[in-house]
């Protein structure tokens, strides 16, 4: 089982941002709560350990969820591009050896690693990073990366972040579930059409309500609503079609297997 579940605060729930004067915009009202189940693991969920350290109050990501779909919808065109059989069976280790790799160079002269750095390591990482995303605005947020090939895709997501105690932050710190490319894009479409309706009743609810207390822009909230739906909507719909690429396979097959072999 692959589901993107999320939960709107409510306008009224929501911290309002500012000192003196509160305001609300359109980011702002996608305060939610988020977590991804796959499989048997939930990503975004807490550990008891972090609930503990940190008093946090809910166990799942808390945030604005547009940075979420911000960040995942940009992998989306390269998702839609079906890898090699290769690179699709070295997704959950091509992180750590390519970490060891650029360990190997980064010790030599300035010169030496530049080239290993433009001609070798970024070359070679480009399909893995095209198609991750990083959980940078939170603690230890996880990277998160979905790789197709043919009718099948991984869903990847890896965390090191440790706790005082050496614990993870997450219950489900690192991971990889495998599902049918078919149900992949049934859910992301699905997750995608809910957000946008919960959205236009969101605004619809602070067009006619407002929220005491809060200014809101209520012109530009319409305007960035419509706009966000119609990015969003765009970049799923590049999951429908393959990714037509002038990718050379070939090229990162030969770096590929002059990585494993210098490591």
């Amino acid at each position: 089982m692959f589901r993107i579940n999320y939960q709107l605060k409510k306008p009224e729930e929501i911290e309002p941002w500012g000192e003196t004067e509160k305001v609300l915009h359109w980011f702002g009202l996608t305060d939610s709560l988020l977590w991804i189940n796959a499989g048997d693991s939930v990503i975004y969920e807490y550990s008891e350990e972090a609930v503990k350290e940190f008093g946090i109050p809910i166990k799942y990501n808390d945030y604005q969820l547009s940075r979420f779909l911000e960040d995942f919808s940009d992998i989306l065109p390269y998702v839609s591009e079906s890898l090699p059989e290769f690179l699709y069976d070295s997704v959950e280790n091509f992180s750590k050896n390519i970490r060891q790799w650029n360990l190997q160079y980064i010790e030599k002269s300035d010169e030496e690693y530049d080239h290993f750095f433009d001609a070798l390591y970024e070359p070679l990482g480009r399909w893995f990073y095209d198609r991750t995303f990083d959980s940078g605005h939170l603690v230890g947020g996880p990277r998160i990366g979905c790789f197709r090939c043919g009718d099948n895709i991984k869903i990847y997501w890896e965390s090191g972040y440790s706790l005082k105690d050496g614990s993870s932050i997450w219950k489900n710190p690192k991971g990889l579930y495998e599902m049918k490319y078919a149900d992949f894009v049934s859910e992301v479409s699905r997750f995608f059409k809910s957000f946008a309706y919960d959205m236009d009743k969101q605004t619809a609810d602070v067009q006619k309500n407002g929220i005491k207390g809060v200014f809101v822009d209520i012109d530009s909230l319409s305007k960035e609503n419509e706009l966000r739906k119609k990015i969003f909507s765009e970049k799923v719909r590049t999951l429908y079609s393959e990714k037509e690429t002038n990718t050379d396979w070939l090229q990162i097959r030969r770096l590929y297997d002059k990585m494993l072999m210098e490591i």
